[in-house]
């Protein structure tokens, strides 16, 4: 890691295009392969601001996921039992993953309007949905709840800076992180609630070999692909019945 840094900086140094840039970011592997094996991955972000600026200036990182289609229905609580009730909104493109980081610990000290024109922080995300609805916070908090418990939202993460020049952050995708492009933006603000810079970088998270074919089969015929699985669940418990029967 600390060669790729010293690398990364010396190319700074060098490429007169990058050194005029206040801003500069780069991710380590912007292809990520899902396989039948795999258990999760890294984004990893490492990147070089001007140290003139660090002291006076905010840096924050926000990672977005492929969007998707999901519908949300609030619980409702009958005769004891909670419920899926009728009413339901339908987000038809929330970021499949969220997570973003800072190098300060929380963002209250920044001036709101700013993060709103920049969709900083899960609150201000634009979400659109299919419908009007007086209740949407509640809704998106729903959502926000919904990632949370499969790791799809993160936003304790910090920015490691090395010298207030270098810095480094590190996003955790769990194993069952969606697929498709996903969107890294930087962005170096200043105390006083302004734009100085910003970088955009994406990652490919895609399926190959078995875990490809698997997914675009369940995709394109559901009804065998549920029938199959129901089958091999059913032969996996009988053979192994057996085999244990028979020790």
């Amino acid at each position: 890691m600390k060669s790729f840094i010293v690398i990364f900086l010396f190319l700074f140094q060098i490429n007169q295009s990058w050194a005029r840039e206040l801003l500069l970011t780069d991710v380590v592997n912007k292809d990520i392969n899902i396989t039948a094996s795999f258990d999760g991955a890294k984004i990893i972000i490492y990147g070089v601001v001007d140290p003139k600026l660090y002291k006076d200036s905010t840096l924050i990182i926000n990672v977005m996921g492929p969007s998707s289609h999901l519908k949300i229905r609030k619980k409702e609580n009958y005769a004891g039992i909670w419920i899926a009730g009728k009413d339901e909104i339908i987000f038809t493109d929330a970021p499949g993953y969220f997570a973003s980081a800072s190098n300060i610990n929380n963002l209250e000290s920044i001036d709101n309007s700013i993060l709103e024109e920049l969709n900083i922080g899960w609150d201000n995300l634009i979400i659109n949905t299919n419908n009007d609805n007086n209740n949407l916070d509640d809704y998106k908090n729903l959502l926000k709840s919904y990632y949370q418990n499969r790791g799809l939202y993160q936003i304790a993460t910090n920015i490691d800076v090395l010298g207030e020049v270098l810095f480094r952050a590190e996003f955790i995708l769990p194993a069952i992180t969606p697929t498709g492009v996903y969107n890294v933006k930087s962005f170096l603000l200043s105390n006083n609630g302004k734009l100085i810079s910003s970088w955009s970088n994406n990652v490919k998270v895609s399926k190959e070999g078995l875990a490809e074919g698997l997914s675009d089969y369940s995709i394109e015929h559901p009804f065998l692909y549920g029938l199959l699985a129901a089958l091999g669940a059913i032969l996996a418990g009988y053979i192994g019945s057996e085999v244990f029967r028979r020790i």
